[in-house]
């Protein structure tokens, strides 16, 4: 259980709008003692009333409520904001409180507080909270919940950003005469529970809260992975080892293509980091790839020229360099933010707040006719975008950047420096790129701290049953208790994310090659993943699937399919690759395949055997589950063929 004690920061533990102060303060209750100075301090802090139908999007709260002076009670580790005006019975406020990691509120041990509550020090704290005789809500599943008290008193609410509640709190009840009372209208695909982990107050208090109000949701048994044959699949999958000798071994790279050719920089030339205390033994700047590649897979010629060649500043290079860059390509342009990687003009390691914008024909054509690279790339900076393990894409010209965290410091390390805040976001925005000008507009953010802590997954597009698309993001790392995310989560052409709790993913829980494909003759989604690490492994020679929390490197070539009913359904391909591969490799979609406007692939317009694209490079490891990753892992120079046979 996260704890003050664990050293990792004070740990917010109640959030109440007390009504026998006027209902003009909030009491912030923390599980440890915090610094007195800057608990008084009311820059710490934030309350907003919500904006209409603006619960979950962070960046557009409504008035403010100023805050007119703090107490900090260090008895009850209870700090109360005293507001400048009352709160509105029934209103919701959003809570906000400074977790940034230099600058944030501090314990008594000076580390910032765990505002986000994932364990590690620094992260701001959001809290929804409510009081009133009625309440109405929706939960994260689009549940429409009421709760209500007669007879006396009121019904307080504290809940997360995705509608989750923490806590129900009865407050001035009167003893044998307050009654709590409340009903849900379910929300379509859901099974109608509203959690409520925790009432306070019901001494003396007639609860007749129906039984669809549960402590806990119920866990959701999804269906058995089965294997796929030419009758419960509408196709094969051939995987062909593509000989390529003088490809560079790189892995967690940028990635793009354009004429035929493949563009390929950042990312690192070893395998799976160590955990070591020391930042440079667990990610050595020796394997950080300072190189750009060019790949002419029809030939196998590799051309080359280092970011130090480019007549670029180091300052700009850095970024470019750096491994688990966020990156999508629109056209001929490919846009890059973040990324993690030692920055030797600082002796840090850093994630880069930098956006790039980039001429893939260009980049190309400068490194393989020694032209001007500097001429390709235009970048920005921008606090925002200081992002690393998370995944970018667009729909209809808007980008989405979803998930990944804020790493400050050596990898495993520690000392001052060391910070890692998850974005717990998604986070959107149009990138303005005209001519010698870039820049970004229109940002916006969705936040859910239970569900959207996640790095290191899956985003692939999707085209949805009534053929607008989307995009979906599956699997990432790491739950509280430590393993991999199981529920998909889309996100639709509104731009809203919504979590998929109807299914768990049994599959590539971690970033591996995902290839999309949309049938409109049912209106079925199906996106292929190809190796990686995931929860579950299914040996085809004893007929077991297995599990492991811990998240082993598997060879499984899976295909997730959603149908248009919002079913899933998992199918272990008899086609595997041939070893421990597929994590943080990269994916060449073949040119020239019938694609929606944005990549998914037509299924129904395939016919005989269809070269869907490549997988290249990532982590090759020996064993399932790695003790010495530096000895049992490597980055891949491998090159794979996939291939696709409709079944007739």
């Amino acid at each position: 259980m996260l704890s003050f004690a664990d050293g990792n920061g004070a740990v917010v533990t109640g959030l109440v709008e007390p009504i026998d102060r006027g209902r003009s303060s909030i009491v912030i209750s923390f599980d440890g003692p915090l610094n007195p100075t800057q608990a008084v301090d009311p820059s710490y802090y934030r309350v907003n009333a919500l904006a209409p139908g603006n619960i979950e999007v962070v960046t557009k709260p409504g008035a403010v409520d100023p805050i007119r002076s703090v107490r900090y009670d260090a008895a009850t580790q209870q700090v109360t904001l005293n507001l400048a005006h009352p709160l509105a019975t029934g209103q919701c406020y959003r809570v906000w409180v400074d977790g940034n990691p230099t600058t944030g509120l501090t314990d008594a041990s000076g580390t910032t507080i765990d505002g986000d509550a994932d364990d590690t020090a620094a992260g701001d704290f959001y809290g929804l909270v409510a009081a009133g005789k009625r309440l109405t809500f929706n939960d994260m599943n689009g549940n429409r919940a009421t709760v209500a008290v007669s007879g006396g008193g009121l019904v307080e609410l504290w809940r997360g950003l995705n509608g989750n509640v923490n806590q129900l709190t009865i407050v001035g009840a009167t003893a044998n005469s307050t009654t709590l009372t409340g009903s849900i209208r379910p929300a379509k695909g859901s099974d109608g529970q509203v959690v409520i982990p925790s009432i306070q107050g019901l001494d003396g208090v007639d609860n007749l809260l129906p039984a669809s109000f549960v402590t806990q949701a119920t866990p959701i048994q999804s269906p058995t992975p089965v294997v796929a044959t030419p009758q419960n699949l509408p196709y094969t999958l051939q995987i062909q080892a593509v000989a390529m000798p003088d490809a560079p071994t790189i892995q967690a790279a940028v990635h793009a293509e354009s004429n035929g050719l493949w563009l390929i920089f950042g990312g690192r030339t070893n395998g799976m980091h160590s955990f070591d205390p020391s930042g440079l033994v667990s990610f050595p700047p020796i394997y950080q790839n300072n190189t750009i590649y060019v790949i002419n897979p029809a030939t196998g010629q590799v051309w080359s020229k280092d970011w130090s060649a480019t007549g670029l500043p180091a300052s700009a290079t850095a970024s470019l360099a750096s491994s688990n860059q966020e990156f999508y390509q629109s056209g001929d342009r490919l846009y890059t933010v973040g990324g993690y990687s030692y920055d030797s003009s600082t002796g840090q390691f850093v994630t880069y707040d930098t956006l790039s914008a980039i001429s893939v024909s260009g980049l190309i054509d400068a490194v393989v006719n020694n032209g001007d690279v500097a001429a390709q790339v235009k970048q920005i900076s921008d606090p925002r975008l200081a992002v690393t393990g998370g995944d970018m894409n667009a729909i209809n010209g808007r980008t989405f950047l979803v998930f990944g965290h804020d790493f400050q410091g050596g990898y495993n390390g520690g000392g001052a420096e060391l910070s890692q805040v998850y974005t717990d976001e998604v986070r959107s925005f149009r990138i303005v790129d005209k001519g010698r000008s870039l820049s970004i507009a229109y940002y916006q953010a969705q936040r859910d701290p239970v569900n959207f802590r996640r790095r290191d997954g899956n985003l692939g597009a999707v085209v949805f049953p009534n053929g607008r698309p989307g995009l979906a993001s599956y699997g990432g790392v790491f739950t509280r208790a430590g393993g991999g995310y199981l529920n998909p989560i889309t996100i639709g052409t509104g731009g809203t994310a919504r979590v998929d709790t109807q299914y768990d993913q049994f599959f590539s829980q971690y970033t591996a090659p995902n290839i999309p494909l949309f049938d409109g003759r049912d209106g079925s989604m199906t996106t292929i993943f190809l190796g990686g690490i995931s929860l579950y492994d299914y040996n085809f020679s004893t007929g077991k699937l297995t599990s492991d929390p811990e998240l082993p490197f598997v060879d499984d070539v899976t295909s997730l399919v959603k149908s248009a009913d919002g079913s899933f359904q998992e199918f272990i391909m008899p086609s595997q690759l041939p070893g421990l591969l597929g994590a943080e490799a990269a994916y060449f979609q073949s040119p020239g395949l019938p694609t929606y406007s944005n990549g998914v692939i037509k299924l129904d317009q395939l016919s005989g055997p269809t070269t869907l694209g490549y997988i290249y490079g990532g982590i090759v490891s020996s064993v399932p589950n790695t003790t010495t990753p530096a000895g049992q892992t490597t980055a891949s120079n491998r090159v794979f063929k996939v291939t696709l046979t409709p079944v007739v």
